[in-house]
């Protein structure tokens, strides 16, 4: 048995299949067109009609068209062309029935209206000609309509006249002796200018008679192009085959209605194009071949628009702007701007991109120099600080076992000395005999009370050297007045201190300028000798200001610093920088030294 899978399977390729069955058989229609040709096949414009039209046909997909197209030669073989093409078709068509002529060309109209019933009965045709056949406005010429070619060239010669209108003279090139009546009718249409031009026709048989009387027209002159085909031995000259020749010596412009005359040496005009007729006549063609009746198309005119060669605008210093709105300009040569400017803009870009990255780079490798510059300087201070600080390290270490050292020995020395002689006097009292209150014990007591006396001056001493209890008792003027007396008492040099009105002044800048001072006043007395110092203590605003001032030896303040000495002077300029201060200090060899102080009196720095 045949499973469900089965008739699914039968389903789907009738649904897959569907649609190719309909294509094909929209494909099997067929129609057959004949298009029928005014003259050679090389004639100019006739490809690109022809093409153009069987691009037309061909893009209609409602069915396959099947064209053949054929080609008057009466220019060529004479009468003989006719009767020859009528047996040719006769014979090619004898079991084929087109279903559409289109004739282009007044030639090929009248050959298919004179030989259709015989040929194509009832066969639909649609034209393209500047003649229009007899018998179509009144309804007795059936089944042909089509697109009427009007010539366009007295509107080509208005056009002429207002871009050039100091114009006095139109020499109209137009001659085909072996056309019938081709110059005849090309004078009639210009004869509307006679009455304002004087209008002259190339009549002569060969071209270089008419390229010389081309030559020696005035420059008031303008030229229109027609047809110039002299006789030859039996070779048909096509209308436009001299045209480049004639162009490149014609003194003054020339303007032609064909736009297979432009780009071989014409300005331009109001032209027919052949592409967008071969189009108009197939929308004609595909209307009739999809079952409407020739009758129910009205004709059609051809349109005309003003083109131009840009080239020879050029060449003649035509202004665009004298030309018609709409006007189509071919051949233009594009400037290096119009050809190139994507990739000038774009180079542009990339070249803008790059110059900004590299000037970013550059800024970028500034700044990194900078931090780099930055960072080696900072290494160096660094360095140059850490060597500082470790050379401050040890001599801070050495100050404070120098100062131990020297506290020993004030103790040792001093006040050791004094109690022992304390405890010998108490000891003597011990032992002594008689009487308490014998002249010898009292003596012994009052040299005992002096020794203690001295001990306790000593101990005083030490504790106020190390922290003055006046400076935290009295404030920081009082106390510099007190150890200003000491020192002077003490080391018997002259002392003198002055001193403002200072107000309250915070602890920490207090014993800053009380150790600046103290150190100052040993320094000078001590390394200095000096006899004279003045200290002086003022306030401007919240600044104080301390300056202590000897007459002593002085000292080079380049070689203190350079070999290591001066520790009481970095101590100064320390003490200073730590309550927000600084400390100048100036010294000269035999010139004494001055220590000048500012620091903030009421907040101290960090």
């Amino acid at each position: 048995m045949r499973g469900p899978l089965f008739f699914a399977s039968l389903l789907a390729a009738a649904l897959l299949t569907a649609p190719a069955q309909v294509q094909v058989r929209a494909q099997s229609v067929i129609k057959e067109v004949l298009i029928l040709h005014g003259g050679p096949e090389a004639f100019p414009g006739t490809s690109v009609f022809d093409e153009s039209l069987r691009a037309v046909l061909l893009a209609d997909p409602a069915f396959q068209i099947d064209a053949h197209s054929e080609y008057l030669e009466n220019e060529e073989f004479g009468e003989t062309a006719d009767p020859s093409l009528l047996e040719y078709l006769r014979i090619k068509f004898a079991h084929r029935h087109p279903d559409l002529v289109i004739a282009n060309a007044a030639p090929a109209v009248a050959f298919v209206l004179r030989n259709r019933d015989e040929l194509f009965p009832n066969v639909p045709v649609v034209f393209i000609s500047a003649v229009e056949p007899a018998g179509l406005r009144d309804g007795t010429l059936r089944g042909v309509t089509g697109v009427l070619r009007q010539l366009s060239q007295v509107e080509t010669v208005d056009l002429a006249l207002r871009i050039h209108p100091a114009t006095r003279r139109l020499h109209v090139i137009a001659y085909a002796p072996a056309v019938a009546g081709f110059q005849e009718r090309v004078k009639s249409a210009m004869a509307v200018f006679s009455p304002r031009l004087t209008v002259t026709f190339a009549n002569e048989p060969s071209l270089p008679e008419m390229i010389a009387v081309l030559k020696t027209l005035p420059r008031d002159s303008l030229a229109f192009w027609v047809r110039y085909s002299p006789e030859t031995n039996g070779r048909v000259i096509f209308p436009d085959e001299f045209l480049p020749e004639i162009a490149a010596a014609a003194p003054v412009p020339i303007y032609a209605s064909l736009d297979t005359n432009l780009g071989k040496g014409v300005v331009g005009g109001m032209t027919r194009n052949n592409i967008p007729d071969s189009r108009q006549v197939g929308a004609m063609a595909l209307r009739i071949l999809k079952g409407q009746a020739p009758e129910g198309i009205p004709l059609e005119e051809a349109g005309v628009r003003p083109t131009f060669d840009w080239r020879e605008l050029q060449r003649w210093g035509i202004d665009e702007s004298a030309l018609p709105p709409g006007s189509e300009i071919r051949y233009r040569v594009p400037t290096v701007w119009q050809l190139y400017g994507g990739y000038i803009v774009g180079a542009l870009v990339v070249l803008t991109a790059q110059l900004v990255l590299i000037a970013g780079l550059l800024r970028e490798r500034g700044k990194v120099r900078r931090a780099h510059q930055v960072i080696r300087a900072s290494e160096t201070s660094l360095r140059s600080s850490y060597q500082r600080i470790r050379h401050l390290a040890g001599r801070m270490i050495g100050a404070q076992e120098a100062t131990r050292a020297e506290i020993a020995r004030d103790l040792h020395d001093d006040v050791c000395q004094r109690l022992a002689h304390v405890s010998i006097g108490v000891s003597r009292l011990q032992h002594s005999p008689g009487d308490i209150q014998g002249p010898a014990p009292q003596q012994a007591f009052a040299q005992l009370g002096r020794d203690i006396g001295s001990a306790l001056d000593g101990v005083r001493r030490l504790s106020h050297d190390l922290h003055p209890a006046t400076l935290r008792l009295l404030g920081l003027a009082p106390a510099l007045r007190i150890h200003c007396e000491e020192v002077a008492k003490r080391s018997g040099v002259e002392v003198q201190f002055s001193s403002d009105n200072i107000g309250a002044v915070h602890t920490d800048v207090a014993v800053c300028l009380f150790r600046i001072a103290q150190e100052s006043l040993r320094n000078g007395i001590m390394h200095g000798d000096a006899k004279h110092l003045t200290v002086r203590l003022s306030r401007e605003g919240d600044q104080l200001q301390l300056e202590v001032q000897d007459d002593g030896r002085g000292f080079d303040m380049s070689a203190v610093q350079g070999n290591g000495k001066g520790l009481g002077l970095v101590m100064m300029e320390e003490r200073a920088s730590l309550v927000g201060g600084s400390a100048k200090i100036v010294s000269s060899a035999g010139g004494g030294t001055t220590v000048h102080v500012v620091a903030p009196a009421t907040q101290a720095g960090t």
